[in-house]
C-alpha cells in the first residue's frame, strides 16, 4: 500500500455482533447505527466523541430518519418511531408479510417514501417493500433471499438496489413523482473473491460505494457501466454497509459485523476519508 491509499480509522469499537445501516444526521452531527443481532441502535457525537444506546430491544434491521429528526425504526414485525431525546417509543404500522423473517437495509426516497427490503424464509422469498406518507404499502421487489443497500442518483431518475442472495447490483428506472421503479438490470456481478456485495451509499457524482460482506473492503463502481474504480482493503473480513458524513459530507462511515471477540476490531465501526471524494445529504423520510 503505497502513503496515499486511505487507511480506514477506527471511531467506535463496542464490538457490535452486527452493525448496519449507519446513517448521518447533519443537523446534530451525529451517527446513527444499529447492532441488528445485538438488538441495539447506537448514536455518536463526532465533536464530543461520546456514544450512546439509545435503543435495546426487538431486532432493529434498518431505520431512516424522519423530517422531524425522530428515527423509523423497522423490526421483526413492525415499525416504531424512537424519539432520540428521551427514548420514547411510538407504533406506526405492523408488519406480517408471510415469508420474510426481519427487515433489512431500508431508505428514503426524495418524496418520503421508505424502500425496505427484507430477508426472506426461504432464497427467493424475500424483497423490497415501499412505505408510502399515506400509509399504504406495496412490494416492489420479489425473489430474493436477503435485500440489502440502495440508492437514489442526483437526477432522482434511477435507483440502485442490493441483491445480496446472488452478489449482485441492480440498477431500476425511477419515478420520483409516483415512487415507481421499473426496468431492472444487473448492473453488476461481484466475483467469488471479492466477498458478498453489502450496503452501499452513492457519492456526488452518482458512483456507487458498496461493502464487501467478507470480502474484508469497500469498492468504488463507476456511475456509468459498474466497473471497479478503487477498493480499500479492512482490517475486518464482514465490512457491511456505508455512508457518508461528517464535515462537508466528506467523511465516509463504515460499519462491520462478528464482535464475538473482544480483542478484535470486528465489529467496529470505521471513519474513511478518500481525497476528493464526497457524498450528498440522506433524504428523510415522511411517515408519521
Amino acid at each position: 500500500m503505497s502513503q496515499a491509499d486511505p487507511v480506514p480509522q477506527i471511531l467506535v469499537n463496542r464490538h457490535c455482533q452486527l452493525a448496519e445501516n449507519p446513517l448521518w444526521d447533519e443537523t446534530a452531527g451525529t451517527l446513527y447505527w444499529t447492532d441488528i443481532t445485538g438488538g441495539a441502535v447506537w448514536l455518536h457525537h463526532l465533536a464530543s466523541a461520546d456514544t450512546q444506546k439509545i435503543y435495546s430491544g426487538p431486532t432493529v434491521g434498518g431505520f431512516t430518519q424522519e423530517a422531524d429528526g425522530a428515527l423509523l425504526l423497522f423490526r421483526v414485525n413492525d415499525i416504531v418511531r424512537l424519539d432520540p431525546a428521551d427514548g420514547t417509543l411510538r407504533e406506526v404500522a405492523k408488519f406480517n408479510e408471510p415469508g420474510n423473517t426481519r427487515f433489512n437495509d431500508v431508505i428514503a426516497d426524495p418524496r418520503g417514501r421508505v424502500f425496505a427490503g427484507t430477508i426472506g424464509t426461504t432464497p427467493t422469498s424475500g424483497g423490497v417493500y415501499r412505505f408510502d406518507p399515506d400509509g399504504s404499502m406495496r412490494r416492489v421487489i420479489t425473489g430474493t433471499g436477503c435485500s440489502n443497500g440502495m440508492a437514489f442518483t442526483a437526477d432522482r431518475r434511477r435507483f440502485f438496489w442490493t441483491c445480496s442472495t446472488r452478489k449482485q447490483i441492480w440498477l431500476y428506472d425511477y419515478d420520483e413523482t409516483t415512487g415507481d421503479i421499473a426496468n431492472g438490470r444487473i448492473w453488476y456481478q461481484a466475483g467469488d473473491d471479492e466477498g458478498t456485495t453489502d450496503g452501499l451509499t452513492i457519492d456526488a457524482e452518482d458512483n456507487i460505494w458498496s461493502a464487501r460482506w467478507d470480502g474484508w473492503r469497500v469498492r468504488q463502481h463507476a456511475a456509468d457501466d459498474g466497473r471497479v474504480l478503487r477498493e480499500v482493503k479492512f482490517p475486518v473480513a464482514k465490512v457491511s454497509s456505508v455512508t457518508f458524513g461528517g464535515v462537508d459530507l466528506g467523511t465516509m462511515f463504515l460499519s462491520t459485523a462478528g464482535g464475538d471477540d473482544r480483542q478484535s476490531l470486528d465489529g467496529a465501526i470505521f471513519a474513511l476519508n478518500v481525497p476528493g471524494v464526497r457524498g450528498r445529504p440522506k433524504f428523510r423520510s415522511r411517515l408519521t
